[in-house]
């Protein structure tokens, strides 16, 4: 059983921090002075059978007078377990019984869809992407949409026909191109499905040209920005609210997480949603399998930041030991895309008052390898290194990666003078940088 002794001097400081960050309010130092004093009469440890002798619910106790008493306590042992160590389970109290649950809704893919002339073909559609690991609720709603517009609109008719699916694709009178070719994609992607079955054989519906297209160029990053970005992430201090748990992994995870998108090229979204259990320290290699789309594939990890994972999975391991994401947050959980957006602008700031993403870390890595290529004063192997490039970022295509070379004016001048006029083939523009990526 763990324990702690010296249990006033861990009290009195966890109050004084407290103070200091303005968040020791009455019903705080009221119920941390009962659990000292409750402790020192029992010896003046701390354990698990104090904690919850101290947290059990009394006779005459409102709910959420006992509430608020175990919240605290549960504070008190995360601030312990991240300034000492020592590890106690967390007390829990049971839910309001007040509280009314609201009736779970089912997810839209397990709805079932509304007879109409496309509605068996689309069964078919979503247990083809669901097999493919390509199915979502989004695809699903705007699918249900058309379903639903088939079946009021054409509840007659005897095939899905050109007339039909062009009636659902005209765009609204107030409809944005985004919007409309949002819309239309889903249905793009089943009508590609249903040609190819021989359920129908219709023309797959234009998109809307964008008059407002994103022309971003990622952020060319210097070295030097680059050393002060990871010196800051490496010093971080998270905010007075962060003080348990979450600020032991925060510290560990953001100059580790950085670093791994910097030197792997990696998506954000790839890394977040990375699990122990794929990635081979011992070989430095990660099979990435949380990815856009069904695109798994692998990435073999440099030298130093195979030693660096390995240093930081076993300090992770004993903050979180068993955990299954090698990211995790305290509850064992990948963290969102607004996690990683949130902490590198907080970092970014610090360096550098011109705009840049994290996910322009892979675009520094796709530039990076490309500007060696014109180091060694070779062009003629470019497209051996091109393949080995795109595999490693997880292209589907190759044309994917092609959009990186005009990010670097020296190759794309040496492969001007090797191609000549098909030159323009090879790198077109790069209005669609960031469709496919």
């Amino acid at each position: 059983m763990n324990e702690v002794n010296n249990i006033r001097g861990i009290v009195e400081a966890y109050t004084n921090l407290l103070t200091e960050d303005g968040r020791l309010d009455y019903a705080t130092g009221i119920y941390l002075k009962s659990f000292l004093r409750y402790c020192e009469s029992h010896g003046g440890v701390m354990n698990d059978m104090l904690i919850a002798e101290w947290s059990h619910r009394r006779d005459s106790e409102k709910y959420y007078t006992h509430r608020a008493r175990c919240i605290i306590i549960r504070r008190l042992v995360r601030h312990i377990a991240t300034e000492t160590g020592v590890r106690f389970s967390l007390p829990s109290y049971p839910p309001d019984p007040g509280y009314i649950h609201k009736p779970i809704c089912p997810k839209v893919c397990e709805l079932p869809f509304r007879p109409s002339i496309i509605s068996h073909m689309l069964e078919a559609y979503q247990s083809h992407i669901e097999v493919s690991g390509r199915l979502n609720n989004r695809t699903m709603e705007r699918l249900r949409r058309f379903n639903e517009f088939c079946a009021s609109k054409y509840p007659n008719a005897q095939k899905l026909t050109a007339c039909i699916l062009d009636d659902f694709c005209k765009r609204g009178e107030k409809e944005s191109a985004k919007s409309r070719n949002n819309r239309v994609g889903a249905v793009r992607e089943f009508v590609r499905f249903t040609n190819g079955r021989g359920f129908t054989t219709l023309q797959l519906p234009l998109t809307t040209p964008r008059a407002n297209r994103c022309t971003y160029t990622p952020h060319p990053f210097t070295q030097e920005e680059l050393a002060a970005f990871f010196a800051e992430a490496d010093s971080f201090t998270p905010s007075y609210t962060c003080r348990d748990i979450r600020a032991a992994l925060i510290r560990l995870e953001l100059p580790v997480f950085f670093r791994l998108l910097y030197s792997s090229g990696m998506r954000t979204t790839e890394a977040r949603l990375l699990e122990c259990c794929n990635i081979d320290l011992m070989a430095g290699i990660i099979n990435i399998c949380h990815t856009k789309g069904y695109n798994e594939h692998r990435v073999a990890l440099h030298e130093s930041m195979r030693q660096v994972l390995e240093i930081y999975d076993k300090k992770m391991d004993a903050i979180m030991p068993g955990r299954k994401t090698f990211f995790p947050n305290e509850y064992d959980r990948p963290y969102s895309d607004a996690w990683v957006s949130f902490n590198f602008k907080k970092l970014w700031k610090r360096v550098s008052n011109n705009y840049a993403r994290a996910y322009d870390l892979r675009s520094n890595y796709a530039v990076t390898n490309i500007n060696r290529w014109c180091g060694d004063g070779s062009t003629s192997d470019w497209d051996r290194k091109l393949v080995c490039l795109s595999r490693s970022m997880g292209h589907r295509y190759l044309q994917n990666t092609i959009y990186y070379y005009k990010l670097v004016p020296l190759f794309s001048e040496k492969l001007e003078s090797v191609t000549g006029a098909c030159y323009d083939e090879l790198l077109p523009g790069l209005n669609k940088y960031f469709e496919n990526d």
